[in-house]
């Protein structure tokens, strides 16, 4: 399960680079806090292996890649670096997936002078587009063309995650995901777990094909993303897997890093009944590091959406409502709050407030998908 549908009620990409204001460059770091933190004895793994291009294999015959992209992008806001960058191969006759991991520091044009440091894969996407981003990541790879994308921010992630097993430690499952300053690799460490959880994610549930259960899974995961991956093509792709030969086995999957600087990387279990005590260790870590003042902590988080609903409920103009409320839909930012209840309530309030808004301009079809995306997120997560 890696790829998911959204509702066309979307603007364009072309739309989004002019509605947004202009993105913040993610800045050049020469410093890694992993060199400050002593990671000598910080055992996280189960092995560490090589990531030598020989090692893998060269399967053949139908092929089909999916760009899947974890944006960083602050609620309500259009704008979106590319913070996390795997381009999934399918190849369909031979029944296995490579996943090739690109950090997000990868060089790429994004347009400013190289001596800025500036010019690195994640801001070519907040910076120059999708089309642009899909390019970029086409000759850093090698890989061309690329047949489809998948992209979604932090609370879509929860979802996602959520959706794959991780019921009671999302939060902590992503926070580990997304953690770089504990390893001596950074960027390409994180690269790398990531690609790894993609994977494992993959062995388990495409064998299992598109049951009933899977089918809603499946729906609902299409439905809490951006991307122009249809049901039909999901499950094309996860029967033609299976059907050659795709049944779990370790050998049928594998990742690699592109550019290949790094050989060495640690080979972390990221297995749900031990995501908690990786967090624990992570965050022990790397807390002298942090300034508290930065942070976005779930309170303040939850007092910015609760704003932006009081804002909409205040509003006598629908296109305000919209305006105020069809970015933090299309985030699924109810995601991102642990509380059951308050998700509930903050999810219900502004699916409600947003689909009343479009009925009221006569946009059936906006409001009809908002309220179909409901309907789905309720039967998957049973509320």
């Amino acid at each position: 399960m890696f790829v998911w549908w959204l509702s066309a009620c979307s603007p364009s990409d072309e739309q989004k680079q002019t509605i947004a204001e202009p993105p913040t460059p993610v800045e050049d770091s020469t410093t890694n806090l992993a060199d400050v933190v002593d990671t000598a004895t910080f055992q996280l793994t189960d092995s560490t292996i090589s990531l030598r291009r020989s090692q893998f294999p060269n399967p053949g015959g139908k092929v089909i890649n999916v760009m899947v992209t974890g944006v960083d992008s602050r609620l309500g806001d259009y704008g979106a670096h590319a913070d996390a960058n795997h381009l999934v191969r399918c190849f369909i006759d031979s029944g296995m997936v490579e996943i090739i991991s690109i950090p997000r520091d990868t060089y790429a044009d994004a347009g400013f002078e190289d001596s800025t440091g500036l010019n690195k894969l994640a801001n070519v996407r907040a910076v120059k587009g999708r089309t642009a981003y899909l390019k970029a990541v086409s000759e850093i790879t090698g890989v061309s063309p690329i047949h489809h994308w998948v992209e979604f921010g932090f609370s879509q992630a929860i979802g996602l995650l959520e959706l794959l097993g991780y019921k009671d430690n999302a939060s902590s499952a992503l926070h580990v995901l997304r953690s770089r300053q504990a390893y001596r690799a950074g960027d390409f460490q994180r690269s790398f777990n990531q690609g790894r959880f993609i994977r494992a994610a993959l062995l388990k549930q495409v064998p299992k094909g598109t049951d009933l259960v899977q089918s809603l899974m499946l729906r609902a995961g299409l439905m809490m993303v951006e991307t122009d991956v249809s049901y039909g093509t999901a499950s094309e792709l996860i029967n033609g897997l299976a059907s050659h030969g795709f049944s779990g086995e370790e050998s049928r999957a594998w990742v690699r890093i592109e550019p290949p600087v790094v050989l060495h990387v640690q080979a972390v279990d990221f297995d749900s009944a031990n995501i908690g005590q990786l967090d624990k260790e992570i965050s022990r870590r790397v807390a002298p590091l942090l300034k508290d003042s930065n942070r976005v902590t779930a309170n303040k988080y939850e007092n910015r959406l609760a704003s932006l609903l009081t804002r909409a409920d205040s509003s006598r103009r629908s296109a305000d409502v919209i305006r105020l409320l069809r970015r933090p839909y299309e985030q699924r930012a109810w995601l991102q709050i642990t509380n059951k209840q308050r998700r509930i309530e903050f999810r219900d309030r502004l699916c409600s407030r947003l689909e009343q808004a479009y009925v009221k301009i006569g946009r059936q079809k906006d409001a009809d998908q908002v309220r179909t995306y409901l309907d789905e997120e309720r039967k998957a997560f049973g509320y």
